[in-house]
């Protein structure tokens, strides 16, 4: 049985465990963005967390893990929260499976939620690279707008949790968000090739940054 990496492991152990995941062909599998993302949530035991855009559940996973007392997995995709559910099950066993909660749902409908941490990993490609990217996975990334930064605007816009982690490309203009966050961690991560014309190179620099509720 794959072992669950201990809450606060590094984002290398979060992305290899994400791997053995079980996810649909359409289905977000978790990536090096997200990886770096579970690997903050070491923090969260006794709190509400929502993981917006669950995909195959990673966040979930690693929240659940860390002691979180109540997960909402939200994502569009009926099939991202069978996955989510199926995963957190076989990992975590039924007792996790009892502090989960699914919603098929997308970032406009944050604002009924008031939870303590909502954790995500938004598409976040300036539009100018979709060109590049495959089009089996083009649904996954569309949004990010003419900056790469519309998807994280709406969630922000919608979102009424107490704070907002999330991922972040040091590349893209933070400051056009008129928003001052922390930031909690960076690292340089691989990068898909579609990022090449505005990284220079195959790795970047990727932050982990929270919102705090105004």
């Amino acid at each position: 049985m794959t072992t669950v990496p201990h809450p606060g492991a590094t984002w290398t152990a979060w992305y290899l465990f994400g791997l053995g995941l079980t996810a649909g062909p359409d289905v977000h599998r978790p990536s090096e963005f997200s990886a770096l993302l579970a690997s903050t949530l070491s923090d969260v035991w006794g709190r509400s967390v929502v993981d917006a855009g669950s995909g195959a559940g990673l966040i979930t996973i690693a929240a659940l893990s860390a002691g979180a007392r109540h997960v909402i997995a939200l994502d569009r995709d009926p099939d991202a929260l069978r996955d989510t559910a199926t995963n957190v099950e076989r990992l975590l066993g039924p007792p996790a499976r009892d502090r989960l909660s699914l919603w098929q749902a997308d970032f406009t409908q944050l604002d009924v939620l008031d939870a303590d941490v909502l954790a995500v990993n938004p598409p976040q490609r300036p539009a100018e690279l979709l060109a590049d990217v495959e089009p089996e996975f083009l649904h996954l990334h569309e949004g990010g707008g003419r900056d790469g930064l519309d998807g994280l605007r709406l969630i922000l816009t919608h979102a009424r949790c107490h704070e907002v982690r999330t991922t972040l490309a040091d590349v893209l203009p933070l400051t056009a968000l008129q928003r001052t966050p922390r930031r909690l961690t960076t690292t340089t991560l691989p990068m898909h090739p579609a990022w090449r014309p505005l990284i220079g190179g195959d790795e970047s620099k990727v932050s982990i940054w929270a919102f705090d509720r105004r």
